[in-house]
């Protein structure tokens, strides 16, 4: 019965060497990670702002109307800067809707470049697909 027992006990050290080992191979995998990756440019940072703030009340498609905002691809900067940080418009430029539901987002005044990035970059897709059909 011992001779049986010994046969499958793993052999000694070599769990240990693995357990040891573990924390450097985690570190060596995070740094070559690390390494590969690239920070965000301002459209993936502008539809990080959008994904997170304007879906709820605009379509996470921007060329697409939402359940209580207009359809927003395309807007200008000055146009985002309006809504978004003073519940305004731009001199002259005439409201798709007359509601007031909108709120003002304040918090997103370093990122309203970012916005208008993911906002015309989501346009030119549009554009984009509707001349190749």
């Amino acid at each position: 019965m011992q001779d049986r027992r010994k046969s499958l006990e793993p052999p000694k050290g070599g769990l240990r060497r693995v357990v040891r080992g573990a924390p450097v191979f985690c570190l060596i995998a995070l740094v070559l990670c690390a390494c590969n990756s690239k920070p965000p440019d301002a459209v993936e940072r502008g539809r990080m702002v959008y994904m997170t703030n304007c879906v709820v009340c605009h379509n996470p498609d921007p060329n697409l109307p939402g359940t209580q905002g207009p359809a927003i691809a395309g807007s200008s900067e000055a146009l985002l800067e309006a809504r978004v940080l003073h519940l305004s418009y731009p001199p002259g430029y005439k409201p798709q809707r007359n509601t007031h539901a909108m709120r003002a987002f304040p918090q997103l005044k370093n990122h309203i470049g970012d916005l208008a990035a993911f906002l015309a970059a989501a346009r030119r897709q549009s554009d984009a697909k509707a001349d190749a059909r």
